[in-house]
């Protein structure tokens, strides 16, 4: 049966089904194409939707700073799926997005790649329509051919290759077990250049199929993981050869194989900027690269927790450091739904996060309050970072502690504003503290303690994303960061919540009060970073992997 579907901006629709019209509700979903690891290579098409929509509904692949790119206010839900880990089952992310968009909100299903290249777009596509939610696909930029390009490998070239066949390498359940739906027959027949996509839990299975079925053993191969990113890394061997050298140099998934002439090439020159990150990829022993390119964390992985700008601000640095970066991070932040308080009649705002300073200034333009009612008021921050936020708008701090956290911010805040009362200065406006949900007491307890008026807003809540938390928590980078407390608590709660324990992974801390957090939950050996900042965990962790080395 045909159905003509015809949809419209503004979020209603026609669809005609044997002569009937119906139609759609108001919300409307994009099935959008992340691209395949470069935010760079979003379309334009697909970041304005991510800049306007009510809701991100996105999987394992889509890197936080494309999750950015949205509105603070925008709801963000993990539903990613790794093997031997699914955050939620298909039916369920259908289920989600016919709610979501039944709400009347625009949705974005973020999803790696192009949705309709293995992403199953064109099942989400049919379970929206049925459910007469509007919706559209905004293509994405395939890891097919951009990541064998990333590293010179065109998939068709005259006299080489005249055609490109893209399969998955994914196992579906048959009989009650995983079997892989390859016909490795057909498959070793073709002329042309073959690429697998998700295909590195089964490459021994993958290769031995193909050969088993008449591909020459001979035949060039290369496997390229993590392409478009700075963590880019590519191996060129042949098909006999390709499972045993991947296990030996440790590729794994996120990685497209290619096997076929064409991955004896490599269009990348000296003049191109491709030659030298080539080499250095190429190279076995990266304690060998950290001394020739001078990146003291090269070779190291680091899994960074916490908050999403927290962690994007900590990656930034350690990959110019030479660090190979994991997104760890599983929390969200929710600004508070109620509105701020009056700030007529304060005497101080208090921040204790640049998150905090964010979502205040994000609140101020919502409400439409003012910048200007802020004159006359004085700021006081809990560190370098949080100041910066302010920074950005030409906005300075009044006092910041000489020690990063709440307990000397309120010590030395309360000191300030006693001595300028014993001085005569007569103003005791409260002071009012915009900062998240569940942090330490110690900031009101002292003002209380010491008598002086304050006014407690949450500011926003810090949620943890209990489902992309479980495809995380196994991970066992060679360090792992805590940016708070409370993330080392809801890090060690996931663990023991999915009955696994890490023996790998050294930890680093931000702070005195994270490291006493994380005193609690192991009693092995971990950094303390001698400041409350990106930059102090980064200069702490190339102090250390320095000693490690000699």
């Amino acid at each position: 049966m045909s159905i003509l579907s015809i949809y419209k901006n503004a979020g209603k629709a026609v669809s005609l089904s044997k002569g009937e019209e119906r139609e759609l509700k108001t919300g409307k979903v994009y099935l959008t194409g992340g691209g395949c690891g470069d935010p760079g290579l979003l379309t334009l098409k697909a970041l304005e939707v991510l800049r306007d929509c009510d809701v991100v509904i996105y999987d394992s692949l889509v890197s936080e700073e494309l999750l950015e790119r949205a509105r603070p206010d925008c709801e963000k839900i993990y539903v990613g799926k790794r093997y031997g880990s699914h955050a939620m089952k298909q039916p369920e992310i259908n289920a989600l997005l016919v709610k979501k968009a039944g709400e009347g909100k625009t949705v974005v299903r973020l999803k790696g790649g192009d949705p309709y290249v293995f992403g199953r777009g064109g099942e989400e596509f049919l379970a929206l329509r049925e459910a007469g939610i509007c919706c559209e696909e905004i293509p994405g930029i395939t890891s097919a051919i951009a990541v064998p390009a990333a590293v010179g490998i065109p998939v068709t070239h005259r006299g080489l290759s005249a055609g490109v066949t893209v399969v998955t390498g994914t196992a579906a359940e048959k009989d009650g077990q995983d079997r892989l739906q390859m016909d490795f027959e057909t498959l070793a027949r073709l002329d042309g250049t073959l690429v697998i996509l998700m295909g590195m839990h089964h490459l021994q299975e993958i290769a031995d199929g193909l050969m088993t079925a008449g591909k020459d053993p001979d035949t060039p191969c290369a496997v390229i993981m993590e392409g478009t990113t700075d963590r880019q890394r590519c191996i060129r061997t042949v098909l006999s050869q390709v499972y045993k050298e991947s296990s030996e140099q440790g590729f794994k998934s996120p990685a497209v194989i290619v096997i076929g002439a064409v991955a004896e090439l490599e269009l990348l020159s000296e003049k191109d900027g491709g030659s030298e990150r080539q080499q250095i990829l190429k190279r076995k022993d990266d304690r060998e690269l950290s001394r020739i390119i001078r990146n003291p964390l090269a070779g190291i992985t680091v899994g960074a927790t916490g908050t999403p700008h927290f962690v994007q601000k900590l990656s930034a640095v350690l990959t110019e450091k030479g660090a190979d970066v994991w997104d760890m991070g599983f929390m969200e932040i929710h600004p508070s739904e109620s509105k701020l308080p009056d700030l007529e009649d304060c005497g101080w705002l208090v921040f204790t996060s640049p998150n905090g300073v964010r979502v205040f200034l994000d609140k101020m333009k919502q409400e439409r309050r003012d910048l200007r009612i802020l004159y006359g008021k004085r700021i006081a921050v809990i560190g370098p970072g949080t100041a910066a936020v302010l920074e950005e708008i030409g906005i300075y701090a009044d006092y910041m502690p000489k020690i990063y956290d709440g307990a000397h911010l309120a010590e030395g805040l309360t000191e300030k504003i006693l001595a300028e009362q014993r001085d005569g200065h007569k103003d005791k406006s409260p002071a009012v503290f915009l900062r998240a949900a569940q942090v330490s007491a110690s900031l009101p307890l002292i003002f209380k303690k010491k008598g002086i008026s304050f006014v407690d807003y949450p500011i926003y809540e810090l949620e943890i994303q209990k489902k992309k938390r479980i495809s995380l928590i196994t991970k066992e980078p060679d360090y792992i960061v805590f940016g708070s407390a409370m993330g080392v608590r809801a890090y060690f709660e996931g663990m023991e919540q999915a009955g696994f324990v890490n023996t790998k992974s050294r930890y680093v801390c931000i702070g005195k009060l994270c490291g006493e957090e994380l005193k609690k939950h192991t009693e092995s050996h971990f950094l303390t970073a001698q400041e409350s900042g990106v930059d102090s965990i980064v200069e702490c962790l190339c102090e250390y992997n320095a000693m490690a080395e000699t």
